[in-house]
Order: C-alpha cells, then structure tokens, then sequence
C-alpha cells in the first residue's frame, strides 16, 4: 500500500489561524473535516496546529505522513446512502509541547492565531495548583492555555485585537464555563505573578459548541 504524505499526494497550504489541542480521532473526522470543508467551500483559507496535550500522544505519526489523512464518512443524506472518503489536509504541522516547548509558546507570536479548539478527554479540563508560568511546559491543559495568553500579551502588548476565541470541545457540561473557572482559578494561584494576572484579563472569548456523535473512520493510508 503506498504511502501517504506531501510527496505521494498534494496538500494544500493556508495561514496558520488555528491551535487545536488534541489529535484523536473526534477533533480530526469531526472538527478539521469541518475546517476542510470551510476552505474548500468558502473563503475561510486557514490551516490548523496541532498540540499533543499529554507527553504521550500521535503527533509523530501525524508529522510523518504531512499530517495528511483519510475521513471515511458513512451514512445517510437526504435519503441517500453515503460513503465517501476525503482526504484532509487543513492541519499545517503537529507539536509536542514536551519535546518543542519553544515552538509551542511561540504559537502565540503569530498574529493570524484567531482560535483555540481543544478535547483533551473528560479529564482534561481540571485546575492542577502545582503547574507553574515556568514549567516546560505546564501539565495541565488549562496550565498550557495560560502560558500560551501570557506569552501573547507579552508579545502584542495586550492589543486587544490579538485576543482568541477558545471553542472547547471536551464532553463535558459547560465545558467553556469549566474552561474558564479553571484559567481563573490561576489569578488567585501561586502559577501567576501580578503582571501573568493581568494578561489573563487579556481579550478572550470561551465558547461552548454542542458536539454531536457522527461516524466517521480515520484512514492513514493512500
């Protein structure tokens, strides 16, 4: 079976306007097909980041294939059967905070940077005291979030058109509510000094999507 990658097949190439954390299954034939679909569809023209959220993760195995893989949708529409297979290719490069702290924090620098998605699994979106600023990166995913809006307050000098959407997609009730308790709890926890504070107040918006189930099939090959 022939390999699938930049060099077996094309990949198209769009700014870079989105940090996901995550690479499962869910956010890949769910969300970034959705991304897909937007640019082809419409003018959104923009290309996805993916962050490993915990030390183990896939974003090797996404990095060597280009981050290029098969959607394998099944169902029904307007009636119809349907079973199509699309090949996605909206995700720009995949880092591992734990190995490429620096590329991950310099995320923040990049201006096109408009959104944040995220499903770390229910467990994710929890207040961990021991993470702090200077950790390499903070083992919490809220820890990760933080340290990604204080390096982009430091880096646009809290220009509040440089603040982010946050579209937690976690199964969880109120996960944006929960989200947004957990970066406050932070303004009160030896994790931030003064200035940190401040730059939490940063412009930021947390939505809450409703996720539904759909099924899909991730496909690595060509």
């Amino acid at each position: 079976m022939k390999a699938l990658n930049s060099r077996t097949a094309p990949k198209s190439h769009a700014p870079e306007r989105i940090i996901q954390f995550g690479e499962g299954n869910f956010l890949r034939c769910f969300v970034d097909w959705i991304i897909y679909n937007m640019n082809q569809k419409t003018d959104f023209n923009s290309s996805v980041v993916v962050v490993q959220p915990i030390e183990r993760g896939m974003v090797d195995w996404l990095n060597a294939q280009d981050c290029l893989y098969h959607v394998n949708l099944q169902g029904r529409l307007n009636g119809e059967k349907v079973n199509s297979l699309t090949r996605i290719d909206c995700i720009s490069r995949a880092l591992n905070p734990y190995t490429q702290n620096s590329a991950f924090l310099a995320l923040a620098d990049q201006p096109e940077i408009r959104f944040v998605i995220s499903n770390t699994t229910e467990a994710g979106i929890a207040f961990d005291p021991a993470c702090k600023l200077s950790d390499a990166p903070a083992s919490s995913y809220p820890g990760k979030l933080v340290q990604l809006l204080y390096r982009r307050f430091q880096t646009f000098k809290g220009d509040k058109t440089k603040g982010l959407i946050i579209m937690p997609c976690e199964l969880i009730f109120l996960n944006g509510h929960h989200l947004k308790e957990c970066t406050q709890h932070s303004l009160t926890a030896s994790f931030l000094d003064s200035l940190a504070r401040k730059s939490l107040r940063f412009r930021r918006k947390f939505a809450m999507p409703t996720t539904s189930s759909c099924r899909a099939k991730s496909s690595t090959s060509g």
